[in-house]
């Protein structure tokens, strides 16, 4: 930890210690969350649950999933591009940025699967609230759930009218407008749109030259229409959003590039983030009779994804990786709920879903860097370029100076049909006063045609980084896989306040195909056509089991809540991209065991005083090496930090026409690997970061806030990759990298007004 990091730890408990001052303590008001598929109280749910309503993240400015990261327990891996491939909780994750797989965080909005790379990352205004719900939920959520789930809803159409304009300017250029209005059209017809518009210069200076890297513009609307008769409550929605973003920035000590600076080939506007992303979907609730209630979610997502970065971390041109997606998804849920005065309450379910998907993804590189960056990572010697005879004599053939391409690319287009039902239903007995019994399953099926044609790339060295041969047009395969998923959880109500749980469940996801992998026999010469009857690279679906006991609590006459978990599972053929040679094949690789505690209070010790603390420990280990004699067993999980953690310290000051608001935010995190590895050269050292906010809120409907983000300049990477090993070395070129340093102290103002 370093030195500013240790006198922030040092800070923390004065954070705490702030409540002691006020001596008229202020309940606390539970949030309800629909994570079991009916409206409960966040402490009556026997599963650990992160939930925050739309006030608190307007409050927070949280903007999009990845801010939930730094305030959930036992939830890692926030990103600034368009993947949530470093996403994690409680240390699962996949680290797969092709099509192939499945994300092992599910995300859903307004009931609906919000997708993978390129179209999950849409951005939260006018949010009702966000759940996370931690460990195994195929039962709840299913789609290949095994981390768990993040459910986002959206505010619904109301029979009343209102509006919100809201502004906000920050240093580095940043300009944010949000938007919305809600218009009762009959006594049972309510319109409701909203918008948010977003811009962002560039922050981060290139060595290399260019302009500054980090800018953004993001356009983005929803319009809902809402039927409410005396049996049906009808939702249409429709969201588009227009996002133009600069993609993710690696670093490397190898550039010698100062750590709140890049050195990279792809100067400002060269490299690119863009999605284009419509949805549409239907919410409609029967209620049958005064026990029974019928849900149907209809949901439609396209999206266009068009990406290129900068992924060696180098000014030379070795390899800048490129992605273009065309994703086209379907999906229809039926439930039936039954909530009556007897002892039992259940529901029943089942759902379909088709997702077709085209991509193209490109290497590009110049020959000549990339030949220099293979001999210094092979660590044979120096080579001056393709035509060096070191080189040559590495690459036993001759190499004609003629041939020599400069930012080629290597391409490789993938085409993906997904399709998939599934069954699911869950029970709860009342089995006496305080105790509740909890019996659910899920039955999955799900089926994956993979199609995957390799262009010939020409040049002196032909296809080498990814693949080392080209297919005369496509190679096929499909493959299905099913899987029974089930959890058993009970409630004790130990007194009228206290709770405790216990959770066993299985965690699944469905098998799939490697993005950039063949299967190949090994009779395959390097160079020249792919024989016949290869087809992509499967792998098998992965598995855990998850076990977790409880307590959630309401204290000191309502104003303490505290809730503690400890969980521990065992994780079977994880599903991870493992780079060999330039290559990135997806693998099933060895096993893991972690457990943790995981803990989240809120403490309201007076009408003033609103204090939040959730942290997290956890104890991951790979128990199975992942390749023979790779020396990984005994290494911590990636994306699994030991400790992380936050405090946010809220007083509230009343004045005569409104209310002054004093928040300090503070965020932990501990050292995070890059890679089963646990290599030192991708290791994120630990990281404190302090914000703070100051909100007049006037009795007129409008409020004014002043904030500044890291106020004390921290300096820290997002996370790490690994891409050779320990020495950087045998990474055919490429060397293990960090991404995108983290934004300066940057203070900002925004103005927002209800009408």
């Amino acid at each position: 930890m370093n030195s500013k990091s240790q006198k922030l730890f040092k800070l923390s408990p004065i954070f705490l210690a702030l409540g002691c001052i006020s001596v008229q303590a202020g309940e606390i008001e539970t949030i309800e969350v629909r994570v079991q598929k009916r409206t409960q109280s966040v402490q009556e749910v026997p599963i650990a649950v992160s939930a925050f309503n739309g006030d608190m993240m307007d409050q927070l400015g949280i903007a999009d999933v990845r801010d939930l990261v730094d305030l959930t327990p036992g939830f890692n891996g926030k990103t600034e591009d368009s993947f949530i491939d470093a996403l994690s909780i409680r240390g699962i994750g996949t680290n797969d940025f092709g099509i192939g797989g499945d994300p092992s965080v599910a995300i859903f909005t307004d009931g609906v699967w919000a997708g993978r790379n390129g179209g999950v990352q849409m951005s939260f205004y006018d949010m009702e609230r966000a759940e996370v719900v931690k460990g195994p939920q195929g039962t709840l959520f299913g789609r290949n759930a095994i981390a768990g789930g993040i459910n986002i809803t959206t505010n619904k159409p109301i029979s009343d009218f209102e509006a919100s304009v809201g502004a906000t300017v920050a240093q580095h250029g940043a300009q944010e407008v949000t938007g919305m209005v809600n218009i009762p059209l009959t006594s049972s017809l309510y319109f409701r749109a909203a918008g948010n518009i977003v811009r962002e210069d560039g922050w981060l200076e290139n060595e290399a030259g260019g302009g500054d890297l980090g800018g953004s513009e993001v356009n983005s609307t929803r319009l809902s229409l809402r039927y409410e008769g005396d049996s049906t409550d009808a939702i249409l929605r429709v969201t588009y959003e227009d996002r133009d973003q600069d993609p993710s920035v690696y670093w490397t000590e190898k550039t010698n590039a100062a750590e709140d600076k890049a050195n990279i080939d792809l100067l400002d506007d060269q490299g690119y983030d863009r999605g284009e992303i419509l949805t549409v979907q239907a919410n409609i609730e029967w209620q049958i009779s005064d026990e029974y209630l019928l849900t149907s979610i209809t949901g439609y997502k396209t999206y266009d994804f068009e990406y290129l970065e900068d992924f060696d971390a180098q000014p030379s041109l070795i390899n800048n990786y490129g992605q273009d997606q065309e994703v086209d998804y379907f999906s229809q849920e039926l439930r039936l709920n039954y909530q009556g005065d007897g002892a039992f309450t259940w529901f029943l379910g089942a759902s379909v879903y088709q997702e077709d998907i085209d991509a193209t993804f490109s290497n590009y590189y110049t020959e000549d860097a990339l030949c220099i960056a293979v001999i210094e990572t092979d660590d044979v010697g120096g080579a001056l370029g393709c035509d060096d005879p070191i080189f040559e004599a590495y690459w036993e053939d001759d190499i004609d100076p003629a041939d020599l391409l400069v930012n080629k690319p290597e391409t490789n287009i993938d085409k993906l049909e997904n399709s998939g039902w599934s069954v699911y239903g869950d029970i709860t007995w009342q089995a006496t006063a305080k105790l509740d019994l909890t019996f659910g399953g899920r039955y999955t099926t799900d089926e994956k045609d993979m199609s995957i044609s390799v262009l010939d790339s020409g040049g002196a060295l032909g296809n080498t980084f990814v693949f080392e041969w080209y297919t005369d047009g496509f190679t096929q395969a499909d493959e299905s896989w099913s899987e029974f998923t089930p959890r058993v959880a009970a409630v004790y109500r130990l007194t009228d306040t206290t709770n405790l749980y216990g959770n066993i469940s299985q965690g699944y996801k469905s098998g799939g195909y490697s993005t950039f992998g063949i299967q190949n026999d090994g009779s395959q010469e390097y160079g020249g056509v792919l024989a016949e009857g290869s087809e992509p690279l499967a792998f098998d679906p992965e598995t855990s089991t998850s076990y977790e006991i409880g307590s959630k609590m309401m204290l000191a006459d309502n104003t303490v809540q505290l809730n503690v978990a400890y969980f521990n599972y065992v994780y079977e053929d994880l599903q991870m991209i493992i780079f060999e040679s330039g290559s990135q094949l997806v693998k099933n690789v060895g096993e893991a065991e972690n457990q943790g505690i995981e803990m989240d209070m809120r403490w309201t010790p007076g009408d003033n005083w609103d204090i939040r603390v959730a942290g997290a420990w956890m104890d991951s280990e790979i128990t199975e090496e992942i390749e023979e004699g790779d020396g990984t067993v005994g290494n911590k999980l990636p994306m699994a930090p030991d400790f992380s953690g936050s405090i946010i310290t809220t007083y509230m000051y009343p004045l005569t026409d409104g209310e002054l608001s004093l928040i300090a935010q503070w965020v932990f995190q501990d050292d995070v690997y890059g890679g089963p590895g646990n290599y030192e050269t991708a290791k994120v050292d630990a990281w404190n970061e302090l914000g703070l906010r100051a909100t007049y809120a006037s009795n007129s409907d409008w409020n004014v806030s002043l904030y500044v983000d890291n106020v004390t300049d921290e300096s820290y990477f997002e996370r790490g990759w690994e891409n050779a090993d320990a020495d950087n070395l045998n990474g055919f070129g490429l060397v293990n990298t960090f991404v995108w340093p983290s934004k300066p102290r940057t203070v900002g103002i925004s103005f927002d007004m209800d009408f």
